[in-house]
């Protein structure tokens, strides 16, 4: 998936069926409907800065391509 005319959101049901109609992206998060849960653990990401081979922010999303052959990301 992704977000070309070729792979974008219209294509994405093609190859996963779940993805067509009210389940796709970008999803409506209400704030009212948002509860905190204290079981759920912290989320962390960390990655290796000498790892990243291109960086583009096309305007939607940031994206980063890795050389990760060496699983530190």
């Amino acid at each position: 998936w992704g977000y070309d005319s070729d792979n974008g959101p219209d294509q994405w049901h093609k190859n996963y069926p779940f993805a067509k109609g009210r389940h796709q992206s970008p999803i409506e998060i209400n704030n009212k409907d948002v509860h905190y849960d204290s079981s759920l653990l912290p989320w962390f990401a960390s990655y290796d800065p000498g790892a990243a081979k291109t960086i583009l922010n096309n305007g939607k999303t940031c994206r980063v391509v890795f050389d990760d052959s060496f699983d530190r990301s």
